[in-house]
C-alpha cells in the first residue's frame, strides 16, 4: 500500500516544508499540492531540512478532483462539525479500515491554514477523520497536524514500493459499489438528500474488504431483478 499525503491549497511555505520534514521522519514521501506551488519556495525547502526531495517530487494538481482520482481510498482530515452529521474517526480507527481492506492507494487529505476543508472538498472523502485533542478549540497548523497523522500511520500501516505484481491485485470494490448504490436508489427513487440514502453513504467505507465483496454481487442481484421487473 502507498499512502498519499494531499494538501489542498496550502498558503504557507513554511508548513509545506514542515510537512516534507515530518513524512520522511515517519517513513513517508509521497506528496501531492492541489491549487497552490509554494512548495518550490525557498522557505519550504529550508524548513523541509533534508527531506527536499520530497518537495522535489511532490505532484501539482489544479483540481481536487485530479488529485484524488486513482486514489482506492480518501481519508479527509477535519477539526470541525458539519451541517449534516457524518462518522468521524480517530487516527487509530482510520488505521483499522485501511487495513481490513485490500488497498492499493490511499490519500490523507489536509485543508489549507486559514479555512480547513470545504463541505464541497469533503465530498471527495470516503472517511472523515479528527484529531481527539485536549483543548475544546483545535490550534494545531498544518505541519503539526501532517505530523501527528504520519506518526499514528506509521505506527499502524505497513507501506510498501509499488511492484509490477501489484497489479495483478484484485481492485477494491468501493468506487464501483458506490456508483451502483447510487444507481439503484435512483431507480427506486431514493434520493442521495434521504437518510438512508446518506446513512449507507458514510457506512460503505467502513466496511471491511469480505463484506464489500458481498454486497456487490447483491446489488448487482438486486439491479438485475429491478431491471426484469421493469421490462415485464
Amino acid at each position: 500500500m502507498q499512502l498519499y499525503f494531499v494538501l489542498k491549497s496550502p498558503a504557507r511555505a513554511e508548513n509545506v516544508g514542515a510537512a516534507a520534514r515530518a513524512m520522511k521522519t515517519m517513513g513517508f514521501s509521497h506528496m501531492r499540492l492541489v491549487n497552490s506551488c509554494v512548495h518550490q519556495q525557498e522557505k519550504a525547502h529550508w524548513v523541509a531540512h533534508g527531506a527536499q526531495e520530497i518537495l522535489d517530487n511532490a505532484e501539482s494538481f489544479s483540481e481536487l478532483s485530479s488529485a484524488l482520482a486513482d486514489m482506492d481510498l480518501v481519508i479527509a482530515t477535519t477539526a470541525r462539525e458539519r451541517g449534516r452529521y457524518r462518522y468521524y474517526l480517530t487516527p487509530q480507527q482510520a488505521i483499522a479500515q485501511v487495513k481490513n481492506k485490500q488497498l492499493q492507494k490511499v490519500a490523507i487529505l489536509f485543508g489549507c491554514e486559514e479555512s480547513g476543508l470545504s463541505n464541497e472538498d469533503l465530498l471527495h472523502a470516503d472517511i472523515i477523520s479528527y484529531l481527539p485533542l485536549a483543548a475544546s478549540y483545535p490550534s494545531l497548523n498544518l505541519g503539526q497536524a501532517i505530523m501527528l497523522y504520519a506518526y499514528e500511520f506509521s505506527q499502524g500501516v505497513s507501506v510498501t514500493q509499488p511492484r509490477e505484481a501489484e497489479s495483478n491485485l484484485n481492485p477494491v470494490q468501493l468506487r464501483v459499489l458506490q456508483e451502483k448504490t447510487t444507481q439503484l436508489f435512483n431507480s427506486i427513487g431514493v434520493t442521495q438528500q434521504e437518510t438512508l440514502a446518506q446513512w449507507v453513504e458514510d457506512r460503505l467505507p467502513l466496511l471491511a474488504q469480505r463484506d464489500l465483496n458481498l454486497l456487490h454481487l447483491l446489488i448487482k442481484d438486486l439491479a438485475g431483478a429491478l431491471a426484469k421487473t421493469k421490462s415485464s
